[in-house]
């Protein structure tokens, strides 16, 4: 087994050979397959990346993804939609060790390295009208979702598939200028400062420092993997220095109505579903990586088990209506219901896939269930949002939300990206079945995380 498949055991000064062993001799008592995705779920994500792949456009030596299908859009290649589509297909190619869609993961790789100017900055959009690069200076939104993309595609390629090492490595050490150039952005308490593109102001957004706290963890691993030791722990503390502002803005109180939620920004508390399934994006790397990186970290992993627990407890259980959909946000006057976004209960469905991956359970199985099932169908209106037509075949991607009474029949390609990757995370825990493998998964990730704890204890007691 590689050494990155049992996070932070190494350095919790346990014995690895004897955790793998144990962890196996789990898994050889029940006698189970290998976990594997239902058909269902399979075929949902084949079908919405073809549908991907018919929103690819070329023009001269610009090569992605237009943004949707409907005027006038359909003459627009946005750089965040590439980089949901590289965040989806590089987890396809991890999580299924099959490269069939490297093809569409290259196309959306090339076109955000075409994006990046000199500064290490990334320009927002190609226009196919005018042949050329629109809007680019600050720290935006979409600088954040290139440098997560590429980083976390990265390390996922080149551990998988190591004949594309040349390609990829180049690709990281392009992600790591561009987070030296932007560091003047980040405040001394940890939280970027991003460009609201609607009202010019500068804020520290929630969701886009989860998602650079996705990209520095991954930086970081893949310096840890193949890099330099050095490097490693230089973006081991840039992360925990982000983590330590990003987890200091979830509502920790239980008695307050807005528990366990994340704010806007530090400057508006209302709390947006979507962003929150976006935060714990970053939550959940952080957690998975920063062992690695810095055996002392601060925040710790079990900061990071509090938040998601918190997340789970005060957020997305009252956030959420009968049908397992997820409410569009909730300030000081309520709760908002409408729109109920495709987005919002994909990024919701990523993150308690991965909770429960961390915290094993079956309330959390559970919880990561109802998402899914709204998406494919459960929902109010008994609508399959995957029912999106593609320029070309039997391709479908999703619709971008219900209304009240109707279905917004929107189809826009970084909605069908974000659903591939929660789908593709689904499947990675048997959504939308949960049979005995899975349990024996659980089991093993389960056994690892006892002994950690024991260990744990055993300091505290002088053990």
């Amino acid at each position: 087994m590689p050494r990155i498949e049992l996070l932070g055991i190494e350095q919790s000064g346990l014995n690895f050979r004897q955790v793998l062993l144990a962890c196996m001799a789990i898994s050889m008592f029940l006698a189970l397959p290998v976990v594997q995705a239902s058909a269902d779920v399979e075929s949902r994500i084949a079908s919405a990346i073809e549908w991907i792949r018919a929103q690819k456009v070329s023009s001269y030596s610009i090569s992605g993804f237009i943004a949707e299908t409907d005027r006038p859009l359909n003459s627009t290649l946005y750089l965040e939609d590439q980089a949901l589509v590289a965040l989806a297909l590089s987890d396809y190619h991890s999580t299924h060790n099959d490269a069939r869609y490297d093809d569409l993961l290259k196309v959306a790789a090339n076109f955000i390295i075409q994006a990046r100017t000199p500064s290490g900055r990334f320009y927002e959009y190609y226009d196919l009208n005018k042949r050329q690069w629109v809007h680019e200076g600050g720290l935006y939104s979409w600088d954040a979702y290139a440098i997560a993309a590429l980083a976390a595609s990265a390390y996922k390629i080149a551990f998988k598939s190591p004949e594309e090492r040349s390609y990829w490595f180049a690709v990281e050490a392009q992600m790591k200028t561009s987070v030296i150039n932007l560091l003047s952005n980040q405040r001394s308490d940890g939280a970027w400062m991003f460009r609201n593109y609607t009202t010019g102001r500068h804020e520290a957004l929630t969701s886009e420092n989860a998602v650079m706290l996705m990209g520095l963890s991954y930086i970081g691993l893949f310096e840890y993997q193949w890099g330099s030791s050095q490097q490693a722990s230089y973006y081991g503390k840039l992360s925990e220095k982000t983590a330590n502002w990003l987890f200091s803005t979830q509502v920790a109180n239980s008695t307050f109505t807005n528990y366990g939620g994340f704010p806007h920004s530090d400057l508006n508390s209302t709390q947006i579903s979507e962003e929150n399934g976006i935060i714990l994006l970053g939550v959940n790397s952080y957690y998975s990586i920063i062992g690695l990186l810095d055996p002392r970290a601060s925040p710790t992993i079990w900061d990071a088990r509090r938040v998601m627990i918190d997340w789970v407890d005060g957020f997305v259980r009252k956030m959420r209506d009968s049908y397992g959909g997820p409410y569009f946000a909730r300030n000081s006057n309520g709760i908002l219901e409408y729109p109920k976004t495709t987005s919002a209960a994909s990024w919701m469905l990523q993150a308690l896939a991965d909770i429960w991956v961390n915290l094993g359970g079956n309330e959390y199985y559970g919880d990561s269930q109802k998402p899914y099932e709204w998406i494919v169908g459960g929902n109010e209106l008994r609508v399959d949002l995957q029912s999106a037509a593609s320029h070309s075949g039997p391709a479908l991607g999703f619709y971008s939300a219900i209304l009240p009474d109707v279905v917004h029949r929107n189809a826009r390609t970084g909605v069908t990206a974000s659903a591939v990757y929660a789908f593709v995370r689904a499947g990675f825990i048997q959504i939308p079945e949960f049979p005995q493998s899975a349990q024996a998964f659980v089991l093993f990730l389960g056994f690892g995380g006892a002994l950690l704890v024991i260990r744990k204890k055993k300091r505290k007691l002088g053990m």
